[in-house]
């Protein structure tokens, strides 16, 4: 989620002027700059009171204010504040509606935030607009709103949106991370297999694979298959190295 908004913002560039006659001010521009600084180093809270600042004295949205709205969305999302995000990504779809990376942002805060009928609703609206499908968000999106789902023990919505992000062909390794570690945490990890093995087709030569592989062995080993988990958490050590957890795992199986 952090890498793909992150690209989203970055495509905007530096906006230097307002719409109209009026000038973003050097105090404008240098709160944005924190705030993007403080983002980068994990301080999410001091970045949203610094985007805050950035356009309190602003009397209409133009150019300046809609990247700072799109950062300081993305830093009340990292914060884990979804309310906030969902508010700050609906005043970005006030400003302008046609844009479907705002609606599935908002739509991902909304699953977030436990709320998996309005995220549909949003995602399905991001859809109508994106029409080539290229749109930034959908997977994550789409990601979310399968969590949300799996949490609330709907498991056919889950399945349908599972099936859709696969057909889409737009997922990454790391969206399978998600929709895996969602269904291991709803103890469903027939499905969560299902996202393992979607998510190792595409993850040859990415840090997704180590998630990925972890997740394998130890779905196998929930679903009571303790030889294959034994084989996968060896081999998992060989690729990866040994730590505690695998250890562990490994000194656990081998007594079953």
């Amino acid at each position: 989620m952090k890498n793909r908004i992150r690209r989203f913002l970055l495509a905007a560039g530096a906006i230097l002027l307002l719409s109209g006659c009026q000038r973003t001010s050097k105090e404008q521009l240098a709160l944005r700059e924190d705030g993007i600084l403080a983002m980068e180093s994990g301080d999410f809270a001091g970045a949203v009171a610094k985007f805050d600042e950035a356009v309190a004295e602003s009397k209409k949205i133009g150019e300046f204010e809609t990247d700072v709205l799109k950062y300081r969305a993305e830093a009340e999302f990292l914060l884990k504040d979804f309310a906030a995000a969902a508010h700050t990504y609906g005043i970005l779809i006030g400003e302008d509606e046609n844009v479907p990376e705002y609606h599935y942002f908002r739509g991902l805060c909304l699953a977030e935030g436990g709320d998996p009928y309005a995220a549909a609703e949003e995602i399905r609206t991001a859809g109508e607009l994106d029409e080539e499908g290229t749109a930034a968000g959908y997977a994550e999106a789409m990601a979310g709103l399968y969590k949300a789902w799996l949490a609330m023990g709907e498991t056919g919505q889950a399945d349908a949106v599972f099936s859709e992000l696969s057909l889409s062909g737009r997922g990454t390794a790391s969206d399978y991370v998600q929709t895996a570690c969602a269904a291991m945490e709803a103890e469903e990890y027939e499905r969560a297999m299902e996202s393992i093995e979607a998510g190792l087709l595409l993850a040859d030569g990415e840090p997704a694979r180590k998630e990925l592989k972890f997740c394998e062995a130890v779905c196998r080993e929930y679903l009571g298959e303790y030889e294959t988990a034994l084989e996968l958490f060896l081999a998992y050590e060989r690729e990866f190295g040994s730590s505690e957890a695998v250890s562990h795992e490994i000194a656990f199986l081998k007594t079953r």
